[in-house]
């Protein structure tokens, strides 16, 4: 554990992956009794760094099951961002409030709710936001009723549903990741029973299936892109994706146009535990990928990366996460500063959130952070979990020259850091009041402020805010109006826009609007929302360990525990692994 003197120029900390969920009976029955009394946190935390902020948002603007924010978008001068709340969250924040919200802000200070909770559908858990051709776009997760809805708003305020149900009454096509490539809306469709389909609109009105069963295999459920607003990475003229494959292992696909499609390497380039690749970005001419760790503990090894020179055959330039034991560093994320690669390794979540008294199943481990000037050889920035065991998760991104490391810790409350040359690090944030039920937290420029977006289980989501400008903002001149929105996201960040004091304009012709001079670099919403087969381990054990005693939470029926260490399936509306004998899935709400 870490004293206040630790805390200096050293490494960062970072957003929460949604890391990956294991639930097997015989170790959830004996460690719900041994772990909460042997392994509780008994040292008082840190205190809160907070000088210079604001709370703007609390109690997850009106409900603690808004549980967390993981989706944004930029229209016409305004941010908007969706909640989650389902069932899921249910047990954590006592509310039985069901459906997401979309909330906009001109200023992020003041918040107004667009439409009701779900749209009208209580099903409908959270909306995936996208700006296509001036028009904003929301695309329901939609678990456990008839599949995604798609709706749409020119103005801002006022919504129309142009797909009703999983496209033609697919209620397996639960969830989505859209993006903007070529002219094109293409709306990748999450789909475990008979795989992952990928659908094109070239107006905005009408969609048309360009892929589908899995392109070729059922097994691959999922597509998801690096980032939804920057799309990258963008290799020798071709988007590479990864594919989601919990059977034989994860995939890479490419194209050129969102329409044609090609697969450049499948089972997990020789390792079936790869059950799903994040494409990272370009660095010198090759193309990083890194994998996601699946199965069950025996088989959480850690990612490996692969690198290319011409997009079809890979050469593995890290293995097993750096062999630094099980359950560390299996998910990574790559960013590029000051002309070197960094790299920060998350570490499995292990906590088993039982809701009245959690605990952990095992002692936590710090993130890693590394660096690189050639891809090969890495060496470690500070210490593990730059001196706090219980800082699991770290992720950079660089904004207006500086690196700034988001950091999770569930003991000393998430923060924040700051970096002028990637080496020495300042703490410029960290949380007040560290909560068991936290699941992330980030930051993300908007009209030159900082927020720092949290996601909370049992309190809701809650954002703080710079009070002064800390970002320099471009002013830029837009042909029309929506001509410069883009979309982002994280699974607890979000983007922002508008100016310090003033409001931004609505992009009319001829007029200025501020924009970001660094925007996200690239990969919040990837981190958090497109890793196919990644949730969150402990709130998936809680699910299972209380299956027994909180099924009517489902509204079905409870079935018995099993008491054999058999794999878990995994959940078709977002890809987590999870056990059978919890009643719905903890990432996502879907019921089971």
């Amino acid at each position: 554990m870490r004293s206040s003197s630790d805390i200096g120029p050293l490494s960062t900390r970072g957003v929460k992956s949604r890391v990956l969920a294991v639930a097997l009976a015989l170790i959830v029955v004996a460690l719900l009794f041994a772990v909460v009394a042997g392994t509780g946190y008994a040292v008082p935390p840190l205190p809160g760094m907070t000088q210079g902020w604001t709370q703007v948002v609390s109690n997850g603007f009106t409900d603690p099951n808004n549980t967390s924010a993981p989706f944004v978008a930029r229209f016409k001068g305004y941010l908007y961002l969706s909640t989650i709340a389902n069932e899921a969250g249910t047990m954590y924040s006592g509310s039985s409030k069901a459906g997401g919200d979309i909330w906009r802000t001109k200023d992020g200070v003041t918040w107004e709710q667009v439409g009701t909770a779900g749209l009208g559908n209580p099903h409908n858990s959270t909306f995936r936001l996208v700006v296509f051709k001036e028009k904003l776009y929301a695309i329901s997760d939609n678990l456990n009723d008839h599949g995604i809805e798609i709706w749409v708003t020119s103005d801002g305020t006022e919504l129309t549903q142009i797909e009703k149900g999983g496209f033609g009454g697919d209620k397996d096509s639960s969830s989505a990741d859209p993006f903007v490539f070529q002219d094109r809306l293409i709306v990748p469709v999450a789909n475990t029973r008979t795989g992952a389909q990928i659908w094109v609109s070239e107006d905005g009105e009408t969609f048309r299936q360009v892929v589908n069963a899995g392109l070729g295999d059922p097994n691959n459920t999922g597509i998801s892109v690096f980032d939804p607003q920057d799309l990258g990475p963008i290799f020798l003229g071709k988007l590479y994706v990864g594919v989601t494959n919990p059977s034989t292992g994860g995939e890479i696909w490419r194209t050129a146009d969102g329409v044609e499609w090609e697969r450049v390497a499948d089972e997990g380039l020789g390792k079936s535990a790869n059950t799903d690749f994040t494409p990272g970005l370009v660095y010198h001419d090759q193309l990083y990928v890194v994998s996601v760790t699946g199965g069950g503990l025996e088989r959480l090894e850690g990612f490996d990366i692969f690198r290319t020179n011409n997009g079809t055959t890979w050469e593995k330039v890290v293995s097993d996460g750096f062999n630094v034991g099980p359950e560390r560093n299996i998910v990574g994320w790559l960013t590029e500063f000051k002309g070197e690669l960094y790299l920060a390794g998350q570490t499995m979540d292990p906590r088993i959130l039982i809701p009245t008294k959690p605990s952990e199943r095992i002692s936590p481990k710090g993130f890693q952070l590394y660096t690189s000037s050639d891809g090969a050889n890495w060496t470690q920035v500070g210490k593990d979990g730059f001196g706090a065991d219980s800082s699991l998760w770290a992720n950079m991104m660089v904004l207006d020259g500086s690196a700034y490391l988001a950091v999770y810790d569930y003991h000393e409350g998430n923060q924040l850091w700051k970096s002028t040359d990637g080496k020495d690090w300042e703490l410029i944030f960290r949380q007040p009041n560290p909560s068991w039920f936290d699941e992330g937290s980030g930051p993300v420029d908007f009209q030159g402020h900082l927020l720092w977006v949290d996601s909370d289980l049992k309190r809701g989501v809650e954002i703080w805010r710079t009070d002064e400008q800390v970002v320099a903002v471009e002013t830029t001149t837009t042909a029309s109006a929506g001509t410069t929105e883009s979309t982002s996201g994280a699974g607890s960040t979000l983007t922002t826009q508008a100016t310090g004091g003033s409001t931004g304009s609505t992009g009319a012709a001829g007029q200025t609007e501020p924009t970001e001079a660094g925007g996200l670099s690239g990969g919040w919403l990837a981190l958090i929302i497109a890793l196919g087969v990644v949730a969150v381990a402990a709130t998936g054990v809680a699910a299972y360990a209380l299956g027994t005693s909180r099924g009517h939470a489902s509204g079905g029926q409870v079935r018995s525990v099993v008491t054999h260490p058999a794999s878990p399936g995994f959940c078709s509306g977002c890809g987590s692994p999870l056990n059978p004998d919890a009643p719905f899935c903890q990432g996502c709400g879907k019921r089971l």
